[in-house]
């Protein structure tokens, strides 16, 4: 009875068996390039396989975390390479790209150590944290170790849960992974639709008039009360040599927190790129 529901997934875990600790970098190397290869599920799969002395723990935990690794120093020397160019492109999937760049940046310069040991942990992180540490320029040995250490944390949890929930995994592993590309197609359908849904409420609930600089210069001159918000990105910004008169500077990845301290009483007008 058994063999049969194993059916689905033997031809994965005949590939898993045969090449061991390859199999494993691969897909951890795929999966965390940033490719749908649903990795994690294939470390608890390894885990299980583990059981039956099919394939070495030590094995599946070396050749996952390096596969994690390899693809983790990939995107470094990617982000070092063409800097803000590499966290774009990745950010664009986000309702606010500009923001998400900023944030990102923001959030490693507070906690670079964390943000590199837990970014396989953390959904969204695995495949931004390493260009941005390239981008600014962490040692590349520091990296290299903290991405190391969190890399086998990280795969010793996979196969690790495989080892528990072993008999279970195989039992069932045939309907798992045959779900896996409905599961996928479906999140991605459920992520852009609910994407496009949510712009279509900002700009409806949040949207404002337009304001050109001409106008915007004939309400200072006439000295309306008038507070010009500077919301360029951090590139934007340190690229310009001029500034609007009086505006006040807020970067949008903290725009959040400096909300309350903007005057109720006076008229806003934000200035981004």
């Amino acid at each position: 009875m058994v063999r049969k529901e194993t059916e689905g997934v033997d031809w994965f875990a005949g590939i898993i068996t045969e090449h061991e600790g390859l199999a494993l970098f691969l897909a951890s190397f795929v999966g965390n390039l940033g490719l749908p290869v649903p990795a994690f599920p294939v470390l608890m799969l390894a885990g299980a396989l583990s059981l039956g002395g099919r394939i070495s723990f030590p094995e599946a935990v070396g050749g996952a975390a390096a596969g994690a690794t390899a693809a983790s120093v990939f995107w470094y020397q990617l982000g070092r390479w063409r800097g803000r160019g590499v966290l774009s492109a990745l950010c664009r999937m986000a309702l606010n790209p500009d923001a998400c760049m900023e944030q990102a940046v923001y959030r490693f310069h507070r906690y670079p150590t964390a943000m590199v040991f837990f970014a396989k942990f953390i959904p969204g992180t695995s495949t931004i944290v390493p260009p941005v540490a390239g981008m600014v320029s962490m040692p590349l040995y520091r990296f290299v170790l903290l991405s190391l250490l969190g890399s086998l944390l990280w795969a010793a949890a996979g196969v690790g849960l495989g080892v528990a929930f072993g008999v279970e995994i195989v039992r069932h592993g045939g309907r798992l992974y045959n779900a896996l590309g409905w599961i996928l197609t479906g999140g991605v359908a459920v992520f852009l639709a609910w994407r496009a849904a949510y712009r279509f409420h900002l700009v409806r609930r949040f949207s404002a008039p337009r304001l050109s600089p001409k106008e915007l210069h004939e309400k200072m001159v006439k000295g309306e009360d008038v507070l010009v918000l500077d919301l360029r990105i951090d590139r934007a910004f340190e690229s310009s040599a001029e500034m609007v008169q009086g505006a006040r500077r807020v970067r949008p990845a903290t725009f959040h927190k400096r909300a309350h301290e903007l005057p109720a009483g006076r008229e806003l007008v934000f200035y981004c790129t």
